[in-house]
């Protein structure tokens, strides 16, 4: 017994190493693009523009990225799914940043990597997320996972006001550190 289990260990181990990083996207070729987490007070031609897709929202009306991104404001676009357990963990801090700086000019775009829309809905709902949420229901097949490169969520892109994206995968007091810097809070 105690050999069988010094051969599962190392299986054991990485697998809970995997589950604690967030929900992995099954292995595929895709045209990655990376984007490197940066200093968001570091000049914004330094930083890739945001690349545009088109989804539709929950009642089915199509939406472009450009609709959001470039207008202005600050926006975070957020992939998640209501299956993935570390991403609906992350939700309540990416609330509590939209319901702190949305009215200085932060927004939050939803896309989510579900195929149920009723579940995608549910949590939605359950977990209080007011702003716009997009999704083709294709799941790993999402059109922005090769866009962007997502082998893993939870996901975030910082765009800045002019569309640059200036930050990847902030969560957690990273995220509300980045946000604080840029809306000058201590």
């Amino acid at each position: 017994m105690k050999k069988t289990m010094k051969l599962w260990m190392p299986v054991i181990v990485l697998a809970l190493a995997i589950a604690c990083t967030g929900e992995k996207k099954p292995a595929a070729t895709t045209a990655e693009q990376e984007v490197e987490q940066a200093d968001v007070a570091a000049p914004a031609a330094e930083y890739p523009m945001f690349t545009d897709f088109e989804q539709p929202d929950m009642d089915g009306t199509m939406h472009r990225l450009s609709e959001y991104a470039g207008k202005g404001h600050w926006l975070l676009v957020d992939f998640w799914a209501s299956w993935c357990g570390p991403c609906r963990a992350e939700m309540p801090n990416v609330v509590e940043a939209y319901e702190k700086y949305h009215e200085k000019g932060f927004d939050i775009i939803g896309v989510s990597y579900d195929k149920d829309k009723d579940s995608w809905r549910q949590a939605i709902s359950d977990l209080k997320m007011p702003w716009t949420h997009l999704s083709d229901l294709q799941g790993w097949e999402n059109a922005t996972s090769s866009i962007y490169g997502i082998q893993a969520i939870p996901a975030n892109l910082l765009i800045d006001p002019e569309g640059h994206i200036v930050a990847r995968d902030l969560r957690g007091e990273e995220l509300q550190m980045a946000l604080a810097q840029i809306f000058k809070e201590a």
